[in-house]
């Protein structure tokens, strides 16, 4: 089982720094949210992750199933209704609504082999899973440094549940 695991912190609404592994992430927002738009916003990596894993996926399956690809280009297309993140419609979803996604390989492959090919792609892709499948979210949160503070004690830092959220 592969586990993983980022650090994001921010001093902003809209900007945060992200580090993963030996990298540092960067996420901004366009003016219009607050950001200076000098990098993705956190939705846009929503669909970067999801094309660069589809491109990953299908270079990978294309050998298992002897298909010589030499390149691919994927487009992906979302929208959303900023309603809800808003706090102006709770009734629409938060996130994208749906995604629309192509991906162009250049190989030598018959029809049904690229039928078969995307078949498996869109039945393997961990992000498409991801996004196509509830997966439960577990959110806790604690103030900041109460554990420093109160490390005499060692009490567990106060939290608040999704179930015991008062919007709930």
């Amino acid at each position: 089982m592969y586990t993983a695991r980022i650090k994001t912190a921010a001093d902003s609404m809209a900007r945060s720094t992200t580090d993963v592994r030996q990298f540092k992430i960067f996420a901004d927002e366009p003016p219009e949210l607050g950001g200076r738009d000098g990098a993705p916003s956190p939705l846009d990596y929503i669909l970067i992750a999801h094309g660069t894993c589809l491109n990953y996926m299908t270079f990978f399956i294309a050998r298992e199933l002897g298909i010589q690809v030499r390149s691919t280009e994927i487009g992906i297309e979302a929208s959303l209704d900023p309603a809800k993140f808003a706090g102006t419609d709770r009734s629409v979803r938060a996130g994208y609504q749906a995604f629309n996604v192509t991906i162009k390989v250049d190989a030598d492959a018959t029809p049904e082999q690229l039928a078969k090919l995307r078949d498996e792609v869109e039945a393997r892709c961990p992000v498409s899973d991801n996004i196509a499948n509830p997966t439960p979210v577990n959110i806790a949160m604690e103030l900041a440094g109460y554990a420093e503070k109160n490390a005499i004690d060692r009490s567990p830092a106060p939290q608040i549940s999704r179930e015991e959220h008062p919007s709930n």
